[in-house]
């Protein structure tokens, strides 16, 4: 399959690299990674150090259209994305998101309608250096076969033999609201506390709040009539920041480098929600407050 993934950042790259054993891929990311994977390669470090040749460019100019586009840029520049590869894209390119947050699964659908699939991954991966990846876990992907099986199944074919383990659901906007609400508890908190995942264990009262951030984004997703665990979703925010307790989650990272944040498709994204269906969420609309003042302040913006 002719895959490209277009924001190949750290999660990107690490997938592209993965991919590429068994798929003709191609990179389109920023200039230094670009520039320093075409001079030296890309490098994957983790279980295996093994430097990967393929192609990587900075823009879609001169590329043939793929059979799969895959977005992994940040939820906010998923219209970007779109404006940059909507000329370029043939009519039978597949678009699949393995982007942070909500709202990327829509915006896809308003512009490939049945061609564009829903997917999380629990990848781990940061970037070291440009050229240089290293994959902390590959993890579990899963995408989504509501709108089209068998085209889901060709993508989950192509990840499968590259090593990738993926699974499909017809529940994916679920699957997408199960993991923003993990982030929800765990990426804004890290954030404003300024301490690793594992650390928000370690407090009674962050734990109380985590559970409070839970139940308002259960509420808000049965209001939307999705679809997610009830009741459990505490327990997977725990056991996620369990397992990634060392973990510098990558919000706290985007505030400590003077980044812009994903916090308005996260907590601010369930804000909006509950008062589209005359809900409060009280938690999540402070939450997202705070790390948007944070955000403007290390930036050096006002308001």
């Amino acid at each position: 399959m002719r895959i490209a993934v277009f924001g190949a950042g750290s999660l990107g790259s690490a997938l592209g690299g993965l991919l590429s054993s068994s798929n003709e891929v191609v990179l389109i990311g920023r200039r230094p990674h670009v520039d320093a994977m075409n001079r030296r390669g890309l490098t994957l470090l983790g279980t295996r150090r093994k430097t990967i040749r393929l192609t990587a460019g900075t823009s879609t100019a001169g590329l043939d259209a793929p059979d799969l586009l895959i977005i992994t840029t940040k939820a906010y520049d998923t219209p970007q994305a779109i404006s940059a590869c909507e000329h370029w894209v043939s009519g039978k390119t597949k678009v699949l998101t393995l982007q942070n947050g909500l709202g990327n699964l829509e915006l896809l659908r308003a512009w490939k309608g049945d061609m564009a699939f829903g997917g999380t991954t629990t990848m781990g991966a940061a970037l070291q250096s440009p050229g240089k990846v290293r994959i902390s876990g590959i993890g579990k992907t899963v995408i989504g076969c509501d709108v089209d099986p068998k085209g889901a199944q060709a993508i989950a074919g192509a990840f499968k033999i590259s090593g990738v383990p993926t699974t499909l659901s017809g529940n994916i906007e679920g699957a997408i609201w199960t993991k923003a609400t993990v982030n929800a508890c765990i990426n804004p908190l890290t954030a404003i506390l300024r301490v690793k995942n594992g650390d928000l264990l370690r407090s009674p009262v962050v734990n109380r709040l985590m559970a409070g951030v839970c139940r308002e984004c259960e509420l808000v997703a049965r209001a939307h009539h999705v679809s997610i665990p009830r009741g459990s979703m505490i327990l997977r925010a725990r056991a996620v920041a369990r397992g990634t307790a060392d973990n510098t989650s990558s919000m706290l990272l985007d505030i400590e480098r003077r980044r812009r944040t994903e916090i308005d498709y996260l907590n601010g994204a369930i804000c909006r929600m509950a008062v589209a269906k005359g809900l409060s969420a009280p938690l999540n609309c402070a939450l997202a407050g705070i790390v948007k003042a944070l955000e403007h302040r290390s930036r050096g913006q006002k308001g």
